[in-house]
């Protein structure tokens, strides 16, 4: 958790993105919005940039996100909002798996799992209700070595 919250401190210490916005904790909220709602190791730089908050401000603000409940910190250490605007834009949890999966090249195995759901904000069992749901629809199937492969428009 600790680790997480380093994380979530550098990456908020620095974002102005988001200068429209009143308060740190807005400019905060909006700029990690604009990334894409989620901050991990591929994007934190980008929404650290001018942000202009101590590592201590980043780390309370990112504290009162995940007790007000719009946001939350993953195991690996993705912090991931859940405000409206994240939630509104991504479409339903089956929607962002599909994307997410054909983003992985539509196969989802050992290799990149944990990093999907991790993405996501999935757990295990919320993965395997929503595979189960596009495998009877036809829309995935399990290979004979055990990968999840979707069949989407966007898979060949």
């Amino acid at each position: 958790m600790t680790q997480t919250l380093r994380l979530f401190t550098v990456c908020i210490a620095a974002s102005a993105s988001a200068a429209h916005a009143e308060t740190p904790k807005e400019r905060t909220v909006a700029a990690i919005e604009a990334a894409g709602c989620t901050i991990d190791d591929a994007n934190i730089n980008e929404v650290l940039d001018n942000l202009g908050l101590s590592d201590e401000a980043f780390r309370v603000i990112g504290e009162e996100l995940v007790a007000e409940g719009v946001a939350d910190v993953s195991q690996m250490g993705v912090f991931r909002l859940t405000t409206p605007a994240c939630t509104v834009t991504a479409g339903t949890q089956a929607e962002r798996t599909i994307a997410a999966i054909e983003a992985a090249g539509c196969v989802v195995d050992r290799s990149n799992i944990n990093e999907i759901l991790d993405g996501l904000g999935l757990a295990d069992d919320d993965f395997r209700v929503i595979g189960e749901a596009l495998i009877a629809e036809g829309r995935a199937q399990v290979s004979d070595a055990g990968a999840f492969e979707l069949m989407s428009p966007n898979c060949n």
